[in-house]
Order: structure tokens, then sequence, then C-alpha cells
């Protein structure tokens, strides 16, 4: 949004939230007239269905879920209502229906905001406002991937604000099943033979202890270098 400076006619660009900016031509302070009614931004962001669904795919396996076997992604800039209480502090709620995301609405996350009309976003749907709570201090449009998802026979969606990245879910799918590690327990049973072998080796409980420790620490630091290997850190 363009603001007039009143000294020199200078033409300077007001950011979202701005109360004050100086002149970019002769310095002098603008006062910013506060906006009737809470303003309205938008988000900008370039859509990335596959990001998204990536993105969801890494948090069901954080999760420890099953994998995602089908995946649809859909796309649209959602408004949400940001009310400041007495306090100061600021909570967002649902500006439309679709907003009704599984599990609550985001915080904003931190990007690029500009009014609302002046940063088109060619193809992509916005979500109309439909309730503006009387105490709400700003509408924001949120770049906002709605995915529903398969795991099995069990059908689930999610929401994955642009930006942040944030995953939205009220529910998650069953848990993945814990397979066997058959390393593991050949390293268990290969110490407990170790242990057993230095047990007969040692002269007395002292030395026995030194030995059993020693082989401990070498032991867990195989451990840690073949994790490590394995994880590629």
């Amino acid at each position: 949004m363009l603001v007039r400076c009143n000294l020199c006619g200078g033409e300077n660009e007001r950011e979202p939230g701005q109360e004050m900016l100086a002149c970019s031509y002769c310095g002098a302070a603008l006062a910013l007239e506060a906006e009737r009614g809470p303003e309205h931004v938008i988000l900008v962001h370039t859509r990335d269905d596959g990001a998204a669904e990536n993105v969801l795919r890494s948090f069901l396996i954080e999760k420890g879920r099953k994998r995602p076997s089908a995946m649809q992604a859909d796309f649209a800039y959602v408004p949400f209502a940001m009310i400041e209480d007495a306090d100061g502090k600021t909570s967002t709620a649902p500006a439309a229906r679709h907003a009704a995301l599984p599990g609550g609405a985001p915080y904003p996350p931190a990007g690029q905001y500009r009014f609302f009309g002046e940063s088109p976003v060619p193809g992509e749907r916005i979500v109309p406002v439909e309730t503006t709570p009387k105490d709400a201090v700003r509408i924001i449009h949120l770049p906002v991937y709605t995915l529903r998802y398969e795991t099995g026979r069990w059908k689930g969606r999610a929401a994955v604000i642009g930006e942040s990245w944030q995953v939205i879910a009220g529910e998650l799918p069953p848990e993945r099943p814990r397979a066997l590690n058959i390393g593991l327990l050949l390293a268990a049973a290969g110490l407990f033979a170790v242990y057993l072998v230095l047990g007969k080796l040692a002269s007395n409980v002292l030395a026995r202890f030194a030995l059993i420790m020693a082989a401990s620490g070498i032991g867990y630091s195989i451990f840690i270098l073949r994790e490590r290997i394995t994880k590629g850190v």
C-alpha cells in the first residue's frame, strides 16, 4: 500500500502492521492512520504439492505411523482471524468453514505478507471470508494444503501450512509394527558370550569388573559408529 508524504509528496510503500514509517525521500516521520476494521493481508507462497506430501510422510514416520500408500493434495488460501486479548496475547481463529482444519487452527508463520488485493495469486483458489470476530485485529489468508491419504484400509486427512510446513491432523493412522532387530539381538548375544569368557579369565572380582567395563565401552562405541553410518550422520 502506497502512502504519500505530507512534506515532499513522495510515495512510500507501507507494510502490513506498520504504524509509523520514515519517508524514503526526505526522512520525515509519517504517522499512519489506522485502517477501518482489521487489516486484510495474504501470505505470499509458491505452491509445491510434492513438498507438502513429503512433509506429511516425514511427519508420519517420525510419529511411528504407517506410511501412506496413496495421497491427494488440494491447495487454497484460507482466511484466519488474528485476535488480540487484553494482555496483548494473540490467537488465531477460522474465518471460513474451510478453515475448520482437523486438529485446530495454525499460528501465523513468518513470511512475506502483503495487503490483500495487491499480491495476485493467479490460478490459486482463495476462500472468501465468512465471519470476522469483533475483536479481530487482522484477517490473514494462509496457504493451506489439504492432503487426503490412505494407509492400507485407513483413510485420513491432514493439513500442511505453507512457509512454516506445520502439519495439522486430528487423527493419525495406526502405529507402524516394529520390526525385530536381528543385528541388536546378535550383538547382545555376542556381548554375553564375551562376558562369560572374561569372567573365567579374570583372577578376581575387581579384574572382572574392569574387563567387563572395557568390553562394554568398546561395544557401545561400535554401536554408535554403526548408527551414524546407517543414518548417514
